[in-house]
């Protein structure tokens, strides 16, 4: 019997973002007579309760969070050099800023044969001090180089970045997937939208909101 390929999908936070989201998609649409998979994460949450009703074998690692501490860091490290020495992944899958610089070195210090990092955004595009941004870039860029792949899933996410020393050929720019939708008639979903907002809308009748125009958007808010 063939031997299955090892994958191992890391991302910091098993909330349900967008990052959770291309994890969960990713592990459960590989062919299981093919591909062994696990999913590794910090924080627990949404992301481990829908892998586990599909199947998908996960693990937590303890310490680890999106803050950085640089003794529990330490500890996340040898936790994952020692899984991945153990276990013998053929291939980690890195997703999000912390995991991906602790899970590549990692990686390179356990001998992983291929390590791929999806970059799903850059946190120096957040509003920081000069010095953290550049720090973050530093980072990231050292992320880059230790992974033998890195993913963007924009063009702009790429050209932020590509233009550093020696990592124009290290970045690919793969789009998101999306499935088909089956979307309810426009009726249909207004009566259930308005059903909602009726609930928070104190004061307010069914019959009001009907007139008012519904602007909506898919997004996670912080």
């Amino acid at each position: 019997m063939e031997r299955k390929t090892k994958i191992f999908y890391l991302i910091t936070k098993s909330n349900f973002g967008g990052a959770q989201k291309y994890v969960y998609d990713l592990a459960t649409n590989l062919p299981s007579d093919q591909y062994e998979v696990k999913v590794i994460f910090g924080e627990g949450g949404e992301l481990k309760q829908k892998l586990e009703t599909a199947g998908v074998e996960t693990l937590k690692i303890e310490n680890l969070s999106r803050d950085i501490k640089l003794a529990d860091e330490f500890k996340v490290l040898k936790q994952l050099i020692k899984l991945f020495r153990r276990e013998k992944p053929d291939v980690i899958h890195l997703n999000s800023s912390k995991i991906g610089g602790l899970g590549a070195l990692a990686g390179r210090l356990a001998g992983v044969p291929k390590i791929i990092f999806t970059v799903h955004g850059w946190a120096f595009n957040e509003n920081r001090s000069f010095f953290s941004r550049l720090a973050i870039h530093f980072s990231y860029w050292l992320t880059i180089l230790l992974c033998h792949q890195t993913i963007a899933v924009s063009a702009k996410t790429k050209d932020q970045i590509g233009h550093l020393p020696w990592l124009k050929n290290k970045i690919t720019v793969i789009y998101n997937g999306l499935t088909l939708v089956d979307f309810l008639e426009r009726q249909e979903t207004r009566k259930y939208l308005l059903g909602k907002m009726a609930v928070r809308s104190i004061g307010q009748t069914l019959s009001l909101l009907e007139e008012r125009l519904i602007i909506g958007t898919i997004s996670e808010l912080h």
